[in-house]
C-alpha cells in the first residue's frame, strides 16, 4: 500500500469560516496556478516539509496511509525526501534514490519548465492538458481557494487548493481521484472516491547549501561509468541518460 501510495504522489496535500467570494475574472483563473508553480520554480532559496494523508474524501479521520516529505529548493534546483526515496535535481543530472530497493537512478537534467515538487499540482503542463474548469473564492483578504475539474481520462477528478495571495505560497491541497483508478483499492474508499491531502507548513527562504544539490554525494564515475559513493555501496545503478 505504502509503494502504490508513493508512487501516486510522486509521479504524481478549514479555518474559521468566511463567506467566500469569486475574486478573479472568469477565464483568468488558470494564471493563479501558474503564479503559484513560478514561485516554488524560481524560489532562489525556499525549505518546506509537507504532511501527506491518504484518505476516504468523506472519512477524513480515517487515514490509510500517511507519509512526511521535506523539499529544498534553490533558483530551480530542487531536493525532494518522501517516504523512502530522495529525489535530486543537480546542477549536471536528475538523480533518483529508491532505499527501500536500493537503487539509483539517473537521468538528463530537467529542462524548464521544471516540476520542482514532483507533484502534478505545480506541473503547468498537466493544467493545461486536463483541466476542465476553475473557481477561485477568497476565504479572507490574504488567503484564496482554487477549484479545479478535470476531464475524463486524468489521474484525478478535482484539486481544492488553498494558498497566500501575498506570497503564493500553498497552504494545502486536496487532490481526489476515483476509487476506480489504477492503483487505488476500492474497498477502502467507501464513497467511491479517495483523496491526497498534503498540508504545508515551515517555510524558510533561509540560504539553502549547494550541498543538498550535490549528484557527488551519490554517485561518482569510475572508468566512464557511474558507481555509488560509499555511503551507497550495493544500489543498483540505471542510466537513463540521453
Amino acid at each position: 500500500m505504502k509503494y502504490i501510495f508513493s508512487v501516486l504522489l510522486i509521479t504524481v496535500m478549514f479555518g474559521a469560516a468566511v463567506s467566500a467570494q469569486p475574486t478573479v475574472s472568469p477565464g483568468s483563473e488558470i494564471f493563479q496556478m501558474v503564479r503559484i508553480a513560478e514561485r516554488y520554480r524560481y524560489a532562489p532559496d525556499l525549505s518546506f516539509n509537507v504532511n501527506i494523508k491518504y484518505t476516504d474524501s468523506l472519512a477524513v479521520d480515517s487515514v490509510r496511509e500517511e507519509l512526511n516529505a521535506s523539499y529544498k529548493l534553490h533558483g530551480g534546483l530542487f531536493y525532494t525526501y518522501v517516504d523512502s526515496t530522495e529525489i535530486v535535481q543537480g546542477s549536471r543530472y536528475n538523480i533518483r534514490i529508491n532505499h527501500y530497493d536500493s537503487s539509483i537512478l539517473i537521468s538528463n537534467k530537467t529542462a524548464y519548465p521544471a516540476d520542482v515538487m514532483n507533484m502534478p499540482v505545480t506541473d503547468t503542463l498537466y493544467w493545461k492538458t486536463y483541466a476542465q474548469s476553475f473557481t477561485v473564492t477568497n476565504v479572507n483578504d490574504s488567503v484564496r481557494t482554487l477549484k479545479v475539474m478535470f476531464k475524463p481520462g486524468a489521474t484525478y477528478t478535482s484539486y481544492e487548493i488553498r494558498y497566500s495571495t501575498k506570497t503564493y505560497l500553498l497552504k494545502y491541497v486536496k487532490c481526489y481521484m476515483s476509487a476506480s483508478a489504477p492503483g487505488v483499492e476500492p474497498d477502502l474508499f467507501p464513497s467511491g472516491k479517495a483523496m491526497i491531502l498534503c498540508t504545508f507548513s515551515g517555510y524558510s527562504t533561509a540560504p539553502v547549501s549547494g550541498d543538498w544539490f550535490s549528484e557527488d554525494k551519490f554517485v561518482t564515475i569510475v572508468n566512464g561509468a557511474f558507481q555509488p559513493k560509499a555511503n551507497y555501496t550495493g544500489y543498483f545503478i540505471e542510466t537513463n541518460i540521453q
